[in-house]
């Protein structure tokens, strides 16, 4: 090897070594649905890594991200506004970072399913009733105490208790719960095996380009790593130009991720992706939240932003 090489070898490992040792270690706190594919693409296509960060996957329940957050085993997290507004409620100091997906009025990858034999037709028919919810305080439990609220019964008479996604077709079936809020691809395996049947459906009552999670963690986390949040953000982004130019690819990375059989993968409408963050989508949450009594502070919008 001549000298020239050996000079050209030798630089091409101290640029990958400083690459290698550039790479900030994220983990990421997610529930597994197919809202969060603009994370599950970045990864599987190597935007997050271009962008400077190490993302690891830590799939976990959705009660348990923000104490995530909090006691610092994770660093980012899929964060429903509602779950943020109600740890900065109580002393916490959480923003969002970078967005997921939205939804649209016609919209049917979030709802409200009651037991084939619970003889629910109306909202009224849910006072006294088990209703189980991914999360208390998160984005489909409040949206169903909204819900609730807007047909006209009072949601402090249905009794919300939390049932990870996975178990909420077993437990309606079994009458452990008699309704059961969920999000695709559990409302189409729910329906799809007798299970359930669905009573509403949540998009339809929200105004246009409304997110129910973004993804986020604390100020602090923020505020000292101003370079990964900047390298999120623009990994996110790729991600969802991958996905519109590459809908296939990014169905098998959604594949891998939320592990379903092939032929209810591909009945599943895929997630309107949206790497943004906006002020107004914020601000609803705020207002709702507020309207339901849910918190006692009500917060600028624009605050709740990473900067």
């Amino acid at each position: 090897m001549t000298m020239s090489c050996r000079a050209a070898a030798a630089a091409m490992l101290v640029i990958a070594t400083m690459t290698a040792q550039a790479q900030v270690t994220v983990t990421l706190g997610h529930t597994g649905v197919a809202e969060y594919l603009g994370a599950f693409v970045a990864q599987e296509e190597g935007f997050f890594k271009k962008n400077g960060l190490d993302v690891k996957f830590q799939q976990v329940a959705g009660g348990a991200l923000v104490p995530g957050l909090q006691g610092g085993s994770l660093q980012m997290a899929t964060l429903p506004p509602t779950n943020m507004l109600l740890a900065n409620d109580g002393g916490l100091d959480l923003v969002s970072v970078a967005g997921t997906s939205v939804f649209e009025q016609s919209d049917q990858n979030a709802g409200l399913l009651v037991g084939l034999n619970s003889g629910i037709t109306t909202a009224k028919e849910l006072v006294g009733k088990k209703v189980g919810v991914p999360s208390i305080g998160g984005f489909l439990y409040v949206m169903a105490r909204k819900w609730v609220a807007d047909k006209g019964v009072d949601p402090r008479q249905v009794n919300f208790v939390e049932v990870n996604f996975p178990q909420t077709a077993d437990l309606l079936k079994s009458g452990t719960i008699d309704a059961g809020v969920s999000a695709e691809p559990f409302i189409k395996r729910a329906v799809g095996a007798g299970y359930g049947t669905v009573l509403a459906y949540f998009a339809a009552d929200l105004p246009p380009q409304t997110t129910g999670v973004f993804y986020g963690t604390t100020r602090a986390w923020a505020a000292a790593n101003p370079g990964s949040i900047k390298g999120f953000r623009a990994a996110i982004a790729q991600a969802v130009a991958f996905t519109e130019k590459n809908p296939q690819a990014a169905r098998a990375h959604l594949a891998k991720y939320i592990k379903l059989p092939p032929e209810v993968l591909a009945s599943i409408a895929m997630p309107r992706l949206s790497a943004e963050v906006t002020e107004p989508q914020l601000r609803y949450w705020v207002d709702t939240m507020s309207q339901l009594g849910l918190t006692k502070t009500k917060v600028n919008a624009a605050e709740l932003i990473a900067r």
